[in-house]
């Protein structure tokens, strides 16, 4: 079985978060509900979800190669993770595997990707990425489609993991039900799919930023916007977890740069 987000006992964020006006309210969530969280050194961006490695078990951790084809023109933005959590004490097994960490939500027998990962990886043909992952991961990889209008093909604004039996799909209802039908189709057969949809006269475009929570053992920080659907956020996810915590932030700063709480974010058990 996978370690997933509900086995997680503290976060880590990038020292450059210090920088955004929302960063002295998520500490002082975090601290309310008794989180552990720390600082990463060593990064040289915000978005520490997408470099850092993928905790499979209490002593496992693996690490890909962080080297996306949407950075290939600003290099300097590219993080060495090995500085990032050296100080840690931990080992990782590194696989030759060009992959964002964004696009990988563990559930606990698979993990679910967008194929995207194949373009990053044509150096491999499918049948070769697929076993060297699930080798790797020791469990089954699924594969959703890649929204195009998200060019960083990330899976963390799609679903997330809720338990082994349900699975939660963002609000694709009010924006794109033909990706939406294409994503059900992948995971009906092994999940009950919990939908987002947010039910306002002029839905933001923003509204895709909700799935991208940070959830660490029973608590979750719930990004939120200033905007209608805000409220309607906290009551889903208040009804989906009934048995968390569940604070909200306004992270609008972050999320007009193209990513929210999850991404800024890396969650383990320590």
């Amino acid at each position: 079985m996978l370690l997933t987000d509900i086995d997680s006992n503290i976060v880590y964020f990038s020292e450059w978060l210090k920088d955004f006006t929302c960063y002295d309210t998520i500490i002082e969530k975090l601290t309310k509900h008794q989180i552990k969280y720390a600082l990463l050194p060593h990064t040289r961006d915000y978005w520490v979800r997408d470099f850092m490695p993928i905790q499979i078990s209490d002593s496992e951790f693996i690490q890909y190669k962080y080297n996306p084809n949407y950075l290939q023109k600003e290099q300097y933005y590219i993080t060495n993770p090995d500085r990032a959590y050296n100080h840690l004490g931990i080992s990782t097994k590194k696989i030759d595997i060009v992959l964002d960490g964004g696009n990988v939500v563990k559930c606990s027998d698979c993990i679910i990707m967008t194929d995207k990962i194949f373009r990053e990886n044509n150096h491999l043909s499918k049948i070769q990425a697929i076993n060297m992952m699930e080798n790797s991961f020791r469990c089954e990889i699924i594969f959703i489609p890649w929204d195009r209008y998200e060019k960083y093909g990330h899976v963390d604004g799609m679903v997330r993991f809720i338990d082994d039996r349900k699975i939660l799909l963002n609000n694709y209802i009010n924006f794109d039900k033909s990706l939406r039908s294409q994503i059900i189709n992948v995971l009906q057969n092994k999940f009950e799919i919990i939908e987002l949809e947010y039910g306002v006269p002029k839905p933001s475009s923003y509204s895709w930023a909700y799935i991208n929570y940070l959830e660490v053992g029973k608590f979750i920080l719930l990004p939120a916007l200033g905007i209608p659907e805000d409220e309607q956020a906290y009551e889903q996810f208040s009804t989906i977890f009934s048995d968390y915590q569940i604070e909200q932030v306004n992270v609008a700063e972050i999320i007009k740069l193209g990513g929210a709480l999850n991404c800024i974010s890396w969650n383990i058990k320590y």
